[in-house]
């Protein structure tokens, strides 16, 4: 009759272990699987964003372009003052001689004034190509901040997602270790180890609910 009472008393320890254990396979497999696709979202996150700042930086190629574009335009053009000084020392080149002009020679400057004034006239920009390229200057501007802004966003993401894949781990081998307590358990029949494995368990089922909350 003892025998018999042993082996019923045995009966509710190891069903609960059992029980226990399945529970803790359950929060395993599930953490595994958070683990999985936590990491995948955060690789295709990071690509996400690698992308954006590819097009922040070919916004930001193309506005210091447009930049260099209308500087060097002003660079190369002649100012009025420039044609004036030009002209002004025109007039004071005198012959070798240093006689006064002749008609030849007066023709002469005459034409290379004109002929400086026409040029002066072709390089300089008309305002509506100036003010294009300033448009285009601006315009590539505000992409690039945009895109700069775009590619921040991704920034808590991406810590959402790292911090997943860390915490599911955690989770993960808490409940790797549980089972491992509660096969111990069942073998010695023993609640005290089994109460040991109930807290690994409560710790793992804790994390799952912290993390996903968290995420």
């Amino acid at each position: 009759g003892h025998g018999g009472g042993h082996a019923h008393g045995d009966g509710g320890p190891g069903k609960a272990i059992g029980i226990t254990m399945a529970l803790l396979g359950v929060m395993l497999a599930f953490c595994a699987a958070m683990v999985g696709g936590a990491r995948t979202e955060l690789i295709a996150t990071m690509v996400e964003q690698s992308n954006k700042l590819g097009v922040y930086q070919a916004e930001s190629t193309k506005h210091r372009v447009m930049q260099a574009d209308v500087e060097m335009l002003h660079a190369i053009t002649p100012t009025k003052s420039e044609v004036e000084k030009f002209e002004s020392r025109l007039d004071s080149v005198k012959r070798v001689s240093g006689k006064s002009d002749d008609e030849d020679t007066q023709e002469l400057k005459q034409a290379i004034a004109i002929s400086s004034k026409e040029l002066a006239d072709v390089l300089t920009p008309d305002p509506e190509d100036e003010q294009h390229l300033r448009h285009l200057a601006a315009e590539y501007a505000h992409d690039a901040h945009e895109a700069k802004e775009d590619a921040e966003c991704y920034e808590g993401k991406i810590k959402a997602h790292s911090d997943a894949a860390e915490w599911y781990e955690r989770a993960q081998l808490c409940a790797e270790i549980g089972i491992i307590i509660a096969s111990v358990a069942l073998l010695l029949a023993s609640r005290r180890v089994w109460y040991v494995s109930l807290l690994f368990a409560v710790g793992a089922a804790s994390l799952i609910g912290r993390t996903y909350v968290h995420t």
